[in-house]
């Protein structure tokens, strides 16, 4: 029989790579799409059920399953009507935007916690204890606030759930652009913008970060590099060997404008907040080490970035054609061939 292998990391080294976020073998486009998007919703809100001790957990796991559902719609833009993928993107930002505070206040402990493990050695003994100790002490008050307001966990699951409805109703016959006027095409037109738009946006963003270096500039290109990540990882079996490689570069380069951005929040907090780090010794000292280690991180993203923007806008999409192509000809091949990945 024709096989296509999906790719699952085992390497501890490696991100993971879940078949299920992944196009089946000979899957249709809309199919998976909508399979995918569904999944992760349905994982972004089921978390919140697992009980107050998996509560930071469950804030993760529904701000990723939002950014995953929105680099398809991302992807799959042109095959939406303007206003669908608009409402669906707006929605789903808002949704996020819910547990920004969560998710800056548990960031900024582990930030001060990295650099005090990194530059430790050099330091006095205990040196940024307290102020470790008072960014964490700020987020349980943060959390607490958070678990104790049904409003604002009902309304973040609530979004999701009917979210997932919606998509849940979504034709997944092509033909049905006719009547509905949404059908996602099994083509690789259906998918050619959206993904030369994502690499064009995230390969401008780039530039401009490293020309008019700002947080926000760098904080807007890390964005669009992980959208474009979690697109190769749904692209993986177009041709894995080669998009693997490319997921884990961007994998990589999203941790290190994380890092930099968590700890850009972190300097402007404790700038805001001088009373989370008493001494102006220490916090001068603190903000010299951030400084220091943020210069690293941006040269290491900058020596990353440029390998995965290489290539213009029109040579990816070129070439991810011709990927999409040799798929769809593996596809036709007779029953008694195995293509092994």
């Amino acid at each position: 029989m024709t096989t296509l292998a999906t790719y699952s990391s085992t390497d501890p080294g490696l991100p993971s790579f879940d078949s299920k976020l992944q196009l089946g073998q000979a899957e249709p486009l809309g199919i998976g799409v909508k399979r995918v998007a569904m999944e992760q919703l349905e994982l972004g809100a089921g978390g919140f059920f697992d009980g107050e001790d998996q509560f930071r957990s469950a804030v993760h796991d529904s701000r990723r399953a939002i950014k995953k559902v929105r680099s398809l719609l991302r992807l799959v833009r042109g095959e939406l009507t303007d206003k669908i993928y608009r409402y669906e993107d707006k929605s789903l930002r808002n949704t996020g935007r819910l547990t920004s505070e969560l998710r800056s206040s548990a960031v900024v402990v582990e930030a001060a916690s990295l650099v005090e493990d990194l530059y430790g050695e050099m330091l006095a003994e205990g040196m940024f204890e307290e102020l470790i100790s008072r960014l964490a002490q700020r987020r349980d008050v943060i959390e607490l606030r958070a678990l104790e307001d049904p409003d604002m966990i009902g309304r973040l699951v609530g979004d999701m759930e009917r979210a997932y409805h919606r998509y849940s109703a979504w034709p997944t016959d092509p033909d049905a652009r006719k009547v509905y006027g949404l059908g996602i095409r099994d083509r690789f037109k259906s998918i050619q913008s959206g993904l030369a738009d994502t690499y064009e946006r995230g390969r401008t963003e780039m530039v401009t970060a490293y020309t008019r270096p700002t947080v926000l500039h760098f904080h807007l290109w890390r964005k669009r590099a992980k959208y474009l990540r979690y697109q190769m990882e749904f692209l993986v079996p177009l041709w894995p060997e080669v998009i693997v490689g490319m997921a884990v570069t961007l994998d990589r380069l999203g941790l290190l404008l994380g890092e930099d951005h968590d700890l850009a929040e972190l300097l402007t907090l404790i700038h805001e907040r001088p009373d989370m780090c008493p001494s102006p010794r220490e916090r001068s000292l603190f903000s010299a080490l951030v400084t220091q280690r943020r210069a690293e991180l941006q040269l290491a993203a900058e020596i990353l970035g440029r390998r995965i923007y290489a290539e213009n806008p029109d040579s990816l999409r070129s070439r991810f054609g011709e990927y999409w192509e040799s798929r769809q000809l593996a596809l036709d091949l007779p029953l008694d061939t195995v293509i092994v990945y």
